[in-house]
């Protein structure tokens, strides 16, 4: 039976029998590792000595020896709090307290033995390493004190806004950003970034990670995005989860907080109380009685309940947990409540010892989002809102083997599966009706009160999955080595029903007003593409001294995209009964699809680095890397641009003959103008490349007082051979000058703002070809400056603080809204129409400051704060025109760099108490406040040019300032 017919249940069979069967492999980096080298008084180097790590993170102490050399390693360690010690006959023992592990970090260890008199053990407690002077990735360990020791919203998205590199697209106040996942960029690239829970990869698509997570279950979580090794496959930011595994104790928690509208403020700047009124930055809002509200959260609850311990002490533990976060959250100027409820069913671990070396892990979660009225907001009406509930399931068993002090085996079979319907609000009850064909207003891209969206969906994906990984360490070739060596696949599966409500939606040069454009769609249909991914990579952190360190890399990545064989039976228009064109006679035609595979490719990826410890007191560490990165593809990047089957949108000029707004047959159809999105007629260039990233960075990093290191990096990151679909039969038709007369910010031409004439191009009549390829002009440059100190938590006190620079050089979009990152005119983004190119690449910069911290006073009152400013996207001004034969563009303006969006600063603050109760039970009231000066900064806008005059009209603010009231029970 070939692979096209294997149903999911047989494929992950044949995974994990392939896993259990399979050659030495990769590691998923959620693990630790501490290094070191043993002396004597006098320096001279000990072999044989034993180094055992014990902790409540592990069933099984963790034993090595010391080679000749006298040096020890102590291999894949689950994050957590060790003591170490060193046992030799005729020395005295001698035990490290607190030495704490963290993900995807080694820290070295050095140590010396003085001869024993007595039989006597000394201990050294607060002297765990801080500085990684072996490895070169560069990243921030979310550890307990930053997981919920620091006011934020407990996710994901949030708690990285607090990390080093990363900038974000929204941002959160208390919890704001309940239900919508927020964007990231790390040093300029803003995809391509992985997800790993458990080791099991739970990216969606290419770069966003699918569900919402239990927070409370999390162990520790590690953001990363420079220097990163073989084991890394994608040149964005790599984040690796661990969940809570129990203890030989019963251990437990409840958290549980609350907010609503009396303790939420208003921040609504006075300006925006009038309406017409501009601040200082001309900002202004249309509505007749100004803007009375924000964005605030109405209410909202957060529960999350866990509980571990021993099934069997010293053999089997068990850990679950439970979480429910529910918000209800106005939209600006807007009577409706926006809903979102996102449960964690179940988060289930499970750990066996078999014998001492050989460990089986076992990890189950289940993930739900209900979002009544998903995209509701200024330009969404309920009728136009989706109806999203959504869940997703992660599965894994994990068998870990010591096979001796020197190899160890880690082999993984999991999957993940995400199932994410959006549906209109008639089949939830939530719109009414009447119910017509939807509309869009061109300039502003507001949408027809009692009309549909133009986008639903009912989505599943599968990725069943593997990866083994051998570790084996070698001393005696010229140093030591650490060499990891590796295999993982997954086999990838999008399902993808579409449908559009009437099939057709109208575009108008004023809102169902001034009709000008109608869209066809070939809906319902159901696609299916997919993805095999292979990849075999060899890691070695070679220590040529005890100061200098190699880090050697290399990956091989093969891909196949790919579809079955399918079946697309559209329903067609009525409306256009009898028409002869026969672009639409295909669109709606019915079609047998034969399975295809449309691309294959082998990629091989080299990395190397270099870790330099300056004086050999593993204090301070000047580290280079070098790296390429190939981009990773998901069933809906290459299989499903050329799939048949799948939504595909035609869009036309039309006149309405007789003035009602509506299209009643063929002939108001005038010029087709292009296919705007869908597979229908692409086909995939023989000579397609997969995009490549190469990284240069450097660092230095020094202890500057034991336990608080200070860090500055520069990191140069680029993109070439980006793909993208290229009409190839018209990019090089767009010959014939158009002068288009710019009216101006206030949209009114001949008053005193206009701006004069634009010189573009329209297209000669041309036959589409759109082909997906390897745009040459698509190049992106980035270049960052990061300055960073952290300060563990010791002595009652911890702080981590950092700046950064970032310099990107690209291809901006258009658009009419503007928001921090992520929206259209702030993003890379190519288009193959010569319009929309017409600045070229431009550089734009983008800067931020943070700085968290959380002190411990006397009687056991925590205070801890995070302060946070990211500077504003640059922007340019864009206004829709109309061609004669291209038909409506929008375009720019302005250069990117023309205008600068205001900076975000947000202040939070945490109060809280613990008191120890009975049998040890410790109970933490907490008082947050986020934003704390309230600040009402806008976060987006309008940056088109309408004849609405809605030119800089405020679409959001910074949420306003919210009190949230917690408690923590644990014991």
């Amino acid at each position: 039976m070939n692979a096209l017919s294997l149903s999911a249940s047989r494929r992950f069979a044949v995974c994990a029998l392939g896993v259990l069967l399979a050659a030495p492999a990769t590691a998923q980096d959620f693990r630790g590792r501490i290094t070191g080298v043993v002396a004597d008084s006098s320096g001279a180097l000990l072999p044989g000595v034993t180094v055992t790590a014990e902790s409540p993170a592990r069933i099984q102490p963790q034993v090595a020896v010391t080679d000749q050399d006298g040096t020890y390693r102590l291999i894949a360690l689950p994050p957590g709090v060790y003591d170490v010690t060193f046992e030799l006959e005729g020395f005295q023992t001698l035990k490290h307290e607190g030495v704490r592990v963290v993900i995807n970090t080694t820290l070295t260890l050095n140590t010396s033995l003085d001869v024993a008199s007595l039989a006597e053990t000394v201990t050294v407690s607060g002297e765990s390493p801080i500085v990684d002077t072996t490895t070169t990735g560069v990243g921030t360990n979310f550890v307990k004190e930053l997981l919920t020791e620091i006011p934020n919203a407990r996710d994901v998205w949030a708690a990285m806004s607090q990390s080093a590199a990363i900038q974000v697209t929204g941002f959160d106040v208390g919890g704001s950003h309940t239900g919508t996942q927020t964007g990231y960029m790390t040093y300029g690239v803003n995809q391509q970034n992985t997800t790993r829970l458990e080791g099991i990869n739970t990216t969606e698509g290419t770069n966003a990670n699918a569900g919402y997570f239990d927070f409370g279950s999390f162990e520790e979580f590690q953001i990363g995005g420079a220097g990163n090794m073989a084991d890394q496959d994608t040149p964005g930011a790599s984040l690796n989860v661990t969940v809570k595994s129990g203890g030989d104790d019963f251990s437990g928690s409840w958290y549980s907080d609350w907010e609503g509208d009396r303790t939420i403020s208003d921040n609504v700047p006075g300006a925006f109380r009038t309406e017409g009124e501009r601040d200082g930055d001309g900002f202004f809002t249309r509505e007749e009685d100004g803007l009375q509200r924000g964005n605030p959260i109405d209410r909202q609850y957060d529960i999350n309940a866990d509980l571990g311990g021993p099934i069997y002490r010293g053999k089997a533990w068990f850990y679950y947990s439970y979480r429910l976060n529910d918000q209800y959250k106005n939209v600006l100027n807007f009577d409706e409540l926006a809903r979102s409820k996102l449960t964690n069913p179940f988060t289930v671990k499970g750990t066996y010892q078999l014998n001492r070396n050989n460990q089986l892990i076992g990890y189950a979660n289940k993930r739900e989002k209900l979002q009544a009225l998903r995209d509701l907001g200024q330009n969404v009406p309920v009728s136009a809102a989706r109806f999203q509930s959504s869940r997703n399931y992660v599965y894994k068993a994990e068998w870990t083997s010591v096979l001796s002090d020197r190899l160890f085996l880690d082999v993984i079979a999991g999957t993940w599966r995400n199932f994410f319907p959006l549906r209109p609000t008639t089949e939830s009850g939530a719109f009414a009706g009447p119910y017509v064909p939807g509309r869009l207003d061109l300039s502003t891209g507001a949408r027809l009160d009692g009309g549909p969206h133009t986008l639903y969906q009912d989505q599943q994906r599968e990725k069943p999955q593997f990866s083994v990984s051998l570790t084996y360490d070698k001393s005696g070739w010229i140093g030591s080595h650490n060499f990891k060596l590796g295999t993982d696949g997954r086999w990838e599966t999008r399902t993808f029903f579409a449908d559009q409500p009437f099939n057709h939606v109208y575009y108008d040069e004023v809102l169902n007003t001034i009709p000008s454009e109608v869209e066809f769609y070939n809906t319902p249909n159901e696609s299916d593409n997919r993805v095999n991914a292979f990849a075999v990579y060899l890691n070695d952190n070679w220590r040529i001294s005890d100061r200098v360190t190699l880090n050697l890399g290399l990956r091989l990545d093969r891909y196949r995209d790919f579809w079955p064989d399918q079946l697309v039976t559209p329903e067609g228009v009525p409306a256009l009964a009898g028409t002869s064109d026969e672009r639409l006679m295909e669109l709606f035609s019915e079609q047998q699809v034969p399975g295809e595979t449309v691309s294959r490719s082998t990629t091989v990826a080299p990395r190397v680095g270099l870790a330099y410890d300056l004086r050999g007191d593993g204090r301070s560490v000047l580290k280079v890397f070098w790296g390429r990165f190939y981009f990773n593809s998901a069933p809906d990047t290459v299989a499903a641009e050329a799939n048949p089957v799948g939504r595909t949108r035609l869009r036309y000029d039309w006149t309405d003959l007789n003035g009602n707004l509506v299209l009643d047959g063929p002939a108001e159809l005038e010029s087709f103008l292009r296919t705007v999105a869908g597979p229908s007629g692409v086909t995939i260039d023989p000579d397609l490349d997969r995009p490549v990233s190469q990284e240069i960075s450097a660092h230095f990093e020094r202890e500057v007082v034991r336990g608080l290191s200070a860090r500055a990096s520069y990191v140069y990151k680029n993109i070439r051979d980006e793909w993208d679909v290229v009409d190839l039969g018209r990019i090089a038709t767009y010959t014939l000058p158009i002068e288009q007369t710019d009216p101006g910010p206030d949209g009114q031409s001949g008053t005193a703002d206009d701006g004069g004439t634009i010189a573009l191009f329209d297209r000669a009549p041309a036959e589409e070809n759109r082909v997906f390829t390897n745009p040459a002009d698509n190049d992106a440059d980035y270049h960052t400056l990061e300055l960073g100190v952290n300060r563990r938590f010791r002595d009652r006190w911890m702080l981590l603080a950092s700046f950064g620079y970032t310099w990107l050089e690209q291809l901006y979009g258009t658009g009419s809204d503007t928001g921090a990152l992520s929206s259209a005119g702030n993003n890379k983004d190519y288009d193959w129409r010569p319009n929309l190119r017409r600045f070229g690449r431009e550089q734009t910069t983008i800067w931020n400051y943070k700085i968290i911290g959380r002190y411990v006073a006397p009687w056991a009152v925590g205070i801890s704060g995070s302060y946070k400013v990211q500077s504003g996207r640059q922007w340019g001004r864009s206004l829709n025109v109309s061609l004669p034969e291209a038909g409506s563009e929008t375009i720019r303006v302005e250069p990117a760099t023309a205008n600068r969006a205001p900076n975000v600063a947000i202040l939070d603050l945490r109060f809280d108490k613990t008191f120890t109760l009975a049998g040890g039970v410790r109970l933490t009231p907490m008082l947050d406040i986020f934003n704390l000066a309230n600040a009402g900064t806008v976060t987006a806008f309008r940056n088109a040019t309408a004849s609405n005059g809605s030119f800089q009209e405020v679409t959001a603010l910074l949420d306003p300032r919210i009190v949230r009231f917690g408690v923590r029970l644990q014991f």
